[in-house]
């Protein structure tokens, strides 16, 4: 019998984390508690768990390299049962998209599910659109149901069909190259309107690899920038600037 679980993920603009919050809601509802466990704060695991959910964003096709080294260290080989799920703007889950999946078959696990949820799009310059308001509540508006639905299947154990032989050497050629291209992505884009900004550090302390540093409100951006946005987004005050210019920011709260 299940009694607990661990929600572990990685997260830029909150989607991925609210995910995790709503698989937490729904197995509680039966009876089975949840810990949410983010590995920007959580350098390993301490408990035993009976299954573990692990979330990730998708970038540029695939999932971070930080989720993916975090998983290889702190998670030990063992038997016990998962979900993987990713969150990205796409509609349809890919049958490639195994990362995770693959990375926790290796050490024995039990992959039960693997999906991909659609979220509103966080990375919406140069040729991507930023969805209106009301698109984005309406999408956030199913995922309550989306999740516990989920949860649902994995407690009676409908499993997903998961082609661990589809290959994921494309999409990690591609976001190799993304990596590449986004080391200096934040130093070639990002700077501060120091009007706006209140000096409270929230992009230093969140970037997830310490590529910010900020002084009597002067930010400077190194070249270990990952793409995740989590700086601009975060920015309570919006005071980062892209391309010099004002940026509208997604901020989850403001849509749930």
């Amino acid at each position: 019998m299940l009694k607990t679980g661990a929600a572990i993920f990685f997260s830029g603009t909150g989607n991925t984390k609210h995910i995790a919050k709503l698989f937490k809601k729904s197995f509680e509802k039966e009876n089975i508690n949840i810990d949410l466990i983010d590995i920007q704060k959580n350098d390993s695991i301490n408990k035993e768990y009976d299954f573990l959910i692990v979330g990730s964003p998708i970038h540029a096709e695939m999932t971070p390299k930080i989720l993916l080294d975090w998983i290889n260290k702190n998670i030990k080989a063992d038997s016990k049962k998962c979900i993987v799920y990713y969150t990205l703007a796409d509609k349809n889950h890919r049958e490639n998209r195994t990362y995770i999946a693959k990375a926790l078959k290796n050490k024995g696990f039990d992959v039960v599910i693997n999906t991909s949820i659609q979220m509103p799009n966080n990375y919406y310059h140069v040729i991507f659109k930023r969805e209106t308001d009301e698109e984005m509540k309406q999408i956030l508006a199913t995922k309550e149901n989306e999740v516990e639905n989920i949860a649902k299947d994995f407690l009676k154990e409908n499993r997903s069909d998961i082609n661990y032989k589809k290959s994921t050497l494309g999409p990690k050629l591609v976001y190799d190259s993304f990596l590449i291209y986004a080391k200096k992505y934040a130093k070639r884009n990002f700077s501060i309107d120091k009007e706006k900004c209140i000096n409270c550090k929230i992009c230093q302390e969140q970037c997830p690899t310490k590529n910010i540093v900020m002084k009597d409100k002067e930010i400077e951006f190194f070249n270990k920038c990952i793409g995740c946005e989590k700086c601009i987004h975060r920015c309570p005050t919006d005071a980062i600037l892209y391309k010099k210019k004002p940026f509208e920011t997604y901020k989850i709260e403001d849509y749930i």
